[in-house]
């Protein structure tokens, strides 16, 4: 492993309280700004709100991990994610990778979880876009084992975690605004939906050592294509690592924090003022880790005009986004009919720049690149 990344942590308290002083709301956001154009990741905290705590950690990852301890006839039982863009359900081993090596992870995608009666009329009518519906869980009989006792208490424990960090996303979306000398609620007004088209993926990552592939990694070097993602990182095994002045360098777990980067999407808004970084997850080949990812998106029709009136600079000048590559498989690459459906990377992003597709559209079109059907190489 690399030597650890010296990235700040932000307290964002003032962020979370509407009593909170312009002052001091200023002050959190310059840190923010410093903190995304130096290395597009960092860590926040606040020990106002109750996610930053050891007790909430420590339950989110007993759950990941009963969650990932059902035997293989169990997993094999919960719904896996398919092609399309709506990512819920179980991601087995093999089950996605943004390039040819295999990803040894598997994961379960989740998000929000609407009222029954809700959903039911919104599906009469035919109103939900192409990243809102119903979540995937286990089979009752593994929920109640992996409630241990407790009615809904797996569920409710997860969904819990997931609202939560959506209101952290919440009050991110103020600091970014003002680092952009913006209005706090600029952003906002682009995201009034959010937390029914975001969603949370829970990791585990699989040693090496336990595997028997030559080219594999625990999630090949990317750049996230969204807006902002929000990491809970609770393992004590390192594993992500940021490329920064052309080496990977480690960004360890922090206790009671967590891990933010920013977007292509965020990034290129920004003419590239904002970094969106190039990151990867290793293993040291003998033990296990769990982390935990909430990709927050603005509304699905978003169109969010550019946010700074700069010149064009680095990343975004030269490309290097992941939003930018074609990331299917050799396969799908070569079917012509794939690529008469609108799946060249590079055109998607100027349409999606110039107002011409919305944000959802947009998104839909990377997750199906990343798909790999049948789940094993």
């Amino acid at each position: 492993m690399s030597a650890p990344l010296a990235v700040p942590t932000i307290d964002i308290t003032a962020l979370l309280s509407n009593s909170s002083s312009t002052v001091d709301k200023q002050h959190v956001a310059v840190q923010l700004l410093n903190a995304f154009t130096t290395f597009g990741v960092f860590y926040i905290t606040s020990p106002s709100h109750p996610l930053f705590s050891t007790a909430n950690t420590n339950e989110v990852l007993d759950a990941t991990k009963r969650l990932f301890d059902l035997d293989a006839a169990q997993k094999s039982q919960i719904p896996k994610i398919q092609p399309g863009g709506f990512t819920r359900g179980y991601v087995p081993i093999g089950g996605e990778s943004g390039s040819t090596t295999k990803e040894l992870k598997e994961g379960f995608s989740y998000g929000y979880e609407w009222p029954a009666e809700d959903l039911k009329a919104k599906q009469s009518a035919d109103r939900l876009n192409g990243l809102q519906g119903a979540n995937a869980w286990p089979t009752q009989a593994s929920l109640n084992q992996l409630d241990q006792g407790h009615q809904n208490a797996f569920k409710g424990t997860l969904q819990e975690f997931y609202l939560h960090v959506c209101d952290i996303a919440k009050g991110l979306l103020k600091g970014i605004s003002l680092a952009l000398a913006l209005p706090e609620d600029e952003l906002a007004k682009y995201c009034t939906t959010s937390e029914t088209i975001s969603f949370m993926r829970l990791f585990h990552y699989l040693p090496y050592a336990d595997q028997g592939h030559t080219a594999q990694i625990g999630s090949s070097a990317h750049t996230d294509w969204g807006f902002l993602t929000l990491i809970l990182s609770p393992s004590k095994t390192v594993g992500l690592q940021l490329f920064h002045e052309n080496k990977w360098q480690d960004v360890p777990s922090r206790e009671n924090t967590l891990v933010i980067n920013g977007g292509d999407y965020l990034s290129l808004l920004t003419g590239g003022k904002l970094i969106s970084p190039l990151h990867r997850v290793v293993s040291n080949g003998q033990e296990e880790r769990y982390s935990m990812c909430c990709f927050y998106y603005p509304d699905y029709d978003a169109k969010i005009p550019l946010l700074v009136q700069e010149e064009v600079r680095g990343q975004a000048a030269s490309g290097n986004y992941s939003l930018l590559r074609d990331q299917r498989d050799e396969d799908a690459k070569h079917d012509s009919s794939a690529a008469s459906e609108g799946q060249d990377a590079r055109s998607v992003a100027t349409k999606l720049l110039n107002g011409d597709i919305n944000f959802g559209d947009y998104i839909i079109s990377k997750w199906t690149q990343v798909y790999r059907k049948g789940g094993a190489y």
